[in-house]
This record gives structure tokens, C-alpha cells and sequence, in this order.
């Protein structure tokens, strides 16, 4: 079996089983033996369970809910856009800037929406600074590349793979989180 056979293999067989058990009823072990391959092969391919569930494609699953580990969180959030860029859905970052800037009251609109966005991602991080600057920066980074490979057009698909995005992106996001880690006690 190939390398691409093998990873989609383990997709279909994990499509098949969160569709019918859910995200919290399937394992890796379920998963690998539905695909007929082993447990390490499946962790070999997308690392853990939570990366293979954001890989079958864009679901409105928020990450908090995944039994994420601190140290996946920057690259399942870029996973997430460029999942959803490779399917064509809209991506939640592109509308929230779009609300503000369409806001007919723009000003009321992006306190709301900032605290919502900064809420959200805290919350996901563990953000516990007054400011939520670290929320802020991974805001800021996540908004930029959704514009970028969305609107711009930087990082074409046909000339810039998935993995060699992530392996770029998903680092820099990491930082903003490692810090966080480091400053705020883990609320986990």
C-alpha cells in the first residue's frame, strides 16, 4: 500500500467511524483497525487523533472540544485554514473581518466581535492576561494567513503543498502559544 493509499484509506475509515460514534467514541485503535493498517501507521501519518479528525475536512467542531494537547494547537489552527481553503467553505477568520468592515455601525461591531474572537481563542489557549495579548497575536497571525492564502493568493496549492505550509506556519503560531503556556498557569 502507498503512502497516499494508506492515508486515505485511514480517512474514509475515520469518516466512517466519527460519523456514526462521534469524535469521543472512536480511537486511534478503532480507526487503524477499520483501515486495516496498524495504530503506528496512523499516528505516523497525522500525529494524533484530533489532526486526523481536522484533516477529513472543514466541521464546525470547535478545537476546544478536541483532546487537543497544548503543543498541536498552532498546527490545528492552520490546519483548519487550509483545510477549509483546499474544500472552498468560507473560513470563519475571512468573515469575522468582513463583519466589521461591512458593519454598518463598524465601531460597535468590532467590540463586539473582538471580544467574541478574543474570548474564544483565550479561552482556547488559556489566556488569562488582562489584555489577552497572546490571544491577540495568534488573532493577528491567523486573520493574516487567511487573507493571505484566501484573498492574495499566497501559497498556491499547486505550488506550495499542505505540509510544506504547515511545517512553515504552524510554528509560528505554536510560539504565541508556548508563551502563553509559560505566562498564564494552564486552566486544563
Amino acid at each position: 500500500m502507498t503512502r497516499s493509499d494508506s492515508r486515505s484509506t485511514i480517512i474514509a475509515a475515520a469518516r466512517e467511524l466519527f460519523s456514526e460514534h462521534g469524535y469521543k467514541g472512536v480511537t486511534i485503535r478503532d480507526i487503524a483497525a477499520a483501515a486495516g493498517v496498524s495504530p503506528a501507521l496512523v499516528i505516523k501519518h497525522y500525529r494524533s487523533k484530533a489532526e486526523l479528525f481536522n484533516e477529513m475536512g472543514p466541521h464546525e467542531v470547535p478545537l476546544a472540544e478536541l483532546d487537543l494537547p497544548r503543543s498541536g494547537i498552532g498546527r490545528a489552527l492552520v490546519q483548519k485554514v487550509l483545510t477549509r481553503r483546499e474544500h472552498g467553505v468560507p473560513d470563519s477568520w475571512l468573515i469575522v473581518a468582513a463583519h466589521v468592515r461591512d458593519s454598518p455601525e463598524p465601531d460597535r461591531s468590532r467590540e463586539e466581535t473582538r471580544g467574541k474572537l478574543l474570548d474564544g481563542v483565550g479561552a482556547l489557549i488559556g489566556d488569562t492576561t488582562p489584555e489577552r495579548r497572546y490571544a491577540s497575536a495568534i488573532s493577528c497571525q491567523m486573520l493574516g494567513l487567511a487573507e493571505g492564502v484566501r484573498v492574495l493568493g499566497l501559497f498556491p496549492e499547486d505550488e506550495v503543498s499542505r505540509d510544506a505550509l504547515l511545517e512553515l506556519y504552524a510554528p509560528l503560531v505554536q510560539q504565541q502559544v508556548d508563551a502563553c503556556a509559560r505566562a498564564c498557569p494552564d486552566p486544563r
